[in-house]
């Protein structure tokens, strides 16, 4: 769009001279408007006025009659009734014919306040009687046209209050007026301003292209907006311009080749004529060959560049041919031949891509070759290194992606994009062929059907994939049951751990499941073996008990008779016969403590062994373990000791698990103790 080049005075303007027109023709109505309302508000003023002093006359007219027939609350006004006070206030808004917006307020001689509690008891703020028609406020904050009049004798005193014209339905209806007259005029003026506009933005839009087009902007033109005078104005104008701006392209085709290439490329630019001399250099190439821009010019271009001696030939073909030459990562050294020299290793750390351009026949005249450098020494050590890092990648994702395939345990790898990888195993636990496998994780999902330890279905937020890949939880062995893809129900663990990338964004999750049937149904045969062995070792423990049982009876019985034996004064026993009689006691005792020993394992098992606890001497019990092994320590000439430390006591213990402990610690050391040594 064109734009204004210079700014008008504003009263030189079109536009001014439109809107000062139509402000002109629009004043006489306005002062008219103006004079009429005013008129009407005074005239609503005046009649409220008049009103006032007539309702006032009339209820003071009423109110003397009133108190005429009522001369006993004449002195004493308190003894009005409410219903008394309510027919006082109608008789006067009878009289006075007053509408609702109209107040009346009745005063006592006192100049207390007659209320009617079925009305509005407002008041004036003011009793100053000599106020005919004056503006008073009331007492709720109400100003309205108040008139006073005293009534005497009786010293009463009536007050009218008129709404004020504003608060008047008339006095609003002027403020309605007013606001729809000041709202119409407001759109006139908007419309004559817009119509103004309308009629003069074309003319505008002329002038400033017009003054634009002066200043050598010959691609302005000017928007035809109008079929009149206007409009044909300006497509002659747009015509004009067509032609200039044709005229003057053609003028400046000779020069816009170079200057186009030597403003539009940020690469290394040099021109050169038929000789090979420096036209034209860029700062680029300046830079390049650590020259300034001005001292290339004039000199040769292997002066200027001793390295690009090496493209002489490639530079004397194109001259020839007419055809360009474009290579890439070309090693060059660019330094002048009076600059300081590079070492050999740097030079050759410098890569090229090299551009030899043959001038068109039109530019002939400016030039015979374009050189175009562009530095890529960054580029070219960067693909090398990507090429070597993306050869070594590829051979770690080929090392891992072999030791994928070679795992036993099945392996899903899906990314955030949808797309997965499963490796052998994984297809053959899951039942299918690489074929039947469908693209996407949404179908893989409901591949692997997962049912759950009751045999469930697994709902797709469920799914141990879903899990990761949209909750990104971590799962560790879960236990579950795939249905294979050619019906076959087997148990797999799985577990599965979501992909992060460095910056934690999601990148996708992986899952390794492995099949645990085989391992499930031994761990199911282990558990049924185990609860037989728990069946028959629970019949072995009743068995010991009840044998246990049935056995004390009859060792009892024994040891009863052998002591009845030894008791016996009447038939005294022959020492032959008392050895044999004890040497039964005592083997029937013991005997009875292993029958005792199977019932404490049995309770023991049976998790029902009770201590009987009690205080018992230590030394005592040590005493009587080690006499009962006096006869097998002489027998093998060992020599028992047992010291006992006094301050031990007495303690509380079962005193015959003590002795049994003692017992099998005391015979274990005489069974595994050489003749002629010492026990202590």
């Amino acid at each position: 769009m064109p734009r204004e080049s210079r700014t008008l005075p504003l009263l030189h303007s079109v536009r001014a001279k439109f809107l000062i027109v139509l402000a002109v023709l629009s004043l006489p109505l306005l002062i008219v408007s103006l004079i009429q309302l005013n008129n009407y508000r005074r005239d609503l003023g005046e009649q409220a006025t008049a009103a006032t002093r007539i309702e006032t006359s009339a209820a003071a007219g009423a109110l003397l009659s009133w108190l005429d027939n009522h001369p006993s609350y004449a002195k004493q006004a308190s003894e009005l009734s409410p219903a008394e006070t309510e027919a006082l206030y109608s008789q006067l808004r009878r009289s006075t014919a007053s509408d609702s917006e109209t107040l009346i307020a009745v005063f006592d001689a006192q100049g207390h306040l007659i209320r009617n509690r079925s009305a509005t008891s407002a008041a004036p703020t003011s009793l100053d009687s000599s106020a005919q028609a004056e503006r008073i406020a009331w007492t709720d904050q109400v100003a309205r046209v108040t008139g006073i009049r005293r009534v005497e004798p009786y010293g009463w005193t009536v007050a009218i209050g008129v709404p004020v014209v504003e608060n008047t339905s008339a006095g609003r209806s002027i403020i309605w007026l007013t606001a729809t007259w000041a709202f119409a005029l407001l759109a006139s003026i908007l419309l004559g301003i817009w119509a103004v506009g309308r009629l003069t933005k074309p003319l505008m839009k002329l002038a400033a292209t017009a003054s634009t087009f002066g200043e050598g902007k010959l691609q302005e033109r000017v928007e035809v907006e109008t079929d009149d005078e206007v409009g044909a104005l300006a497509q002659n104008f747009n015509v004009m311009a067509s032609h200039l701006q044709a005229k003057f392209d053609e003028l400046q085709t000779q020069g816009a080749f170079i200057e186009e290439v030597l403003d539009g490329l940020p690469l290394g630019l040099v021109v050169l004529d038929e000789r090979l001399i420096v036209r034209k250099a860029n700062s680029t190439f300046a830079h390049f060959v650590n020259r300034d821009t001005a001292s290339l010019a004039e000199r040769g271009l292997y002066e200027a560049a001793a390295g690009l001696a090496v493209l002489s030939d490639i530079v004397e073909d194109v001259r020839r041919t007419r055809k360009p030459f474009v290579t890439y990562g070309l090693p060059l050294n660019l330094a002048a031949r009076n600059s300081e020299a590079e070492s050999e290793s740097e030079a050759s750390a410098n890569f090229w891509d090299v551009t030899i351009w043959p001038t068109s026949e039109r530019s002939a005249g400016r030039g015979d070759l374009i050189l175009i450098l562009s530095e890529v020494s960054k580029r070219v050590r960067a693909e090398k290194l990507a090429t070597s890092a993306f050869a070594s990648e590829r051979t770690r994702a080929a090392e891992l992606e072999s030791v994928i395939n070679q795992m036993k345990e099945g392996v899903v790898i899906i990314s955030k994009q949808g797309r997965y990888r499963i490796n052998p195993a994984g297809a053959q636990i899951i039942g299918r062929q690489p074929e039947e496998f469908r693209d996407g994780a949404r179908a893989l999902i409901e591949d692997m059907n997962f049912k759950d330890s009751a045999g469930r279905d697994l709902s797709r937020e469920e799914h141990p994939l879903c899990r990761a890949l949209d909750r990104r939880e971590h799962l560790s062995g879960e236990q579950l049951e795939i249905v294979r893809g050619d019906g076959e129900k087997r148990v797999v663990a799985i577990s599965t751990t979501p992909l992060t990338s460095e910056d934690g964004r999601p990148e996708g999750a992986v899952a390794v499941f492995r099949d645990i049937t085989e391992e499930v149904k031994q761990h199911e045969e282990l558990v049924a073996a185990y609860d037989r062995l728990r069946e028959h070792d629970r019949l072995k423990s009743a068995f010991v008990s009840n044998i246990s049982h049935e056995l004390r009876t009859p060792l009892n019985v024994i040891i009863g008779l052998c002591q009845l034996l030894e008791r016996d004064r009447q038939l005294p026993l022959a020492p032959l016969q008392n050895e044999a009689v004890t040497r039964m006691e005592r083997n029937a005792r013991s005997l009875l403590e292993l029958v005792n020993d199977l019932l404490d394992y049995s309770r023991l098992e049976a998790g029902r062994s009770a201590l009987h606890i009690e205080r018992v001497d230590v030394e005592e019990a040590v005493r009587e373990i080690v006499d009962d092994f006096e006869r097998e320590v002489k027998d093998k000439r060992i020599e028992l000791h047992a010291e006992v430390s006094p301050k031990l006591g007495l303690i509380l213990t079962d005193k015959h698990k003590l002795q049994q402990v003692l017992s099998n610690l005391i015979g274990n050391a005489i069974k595994f103790t050489a003749r002629d040594w010492g026990l202590r």
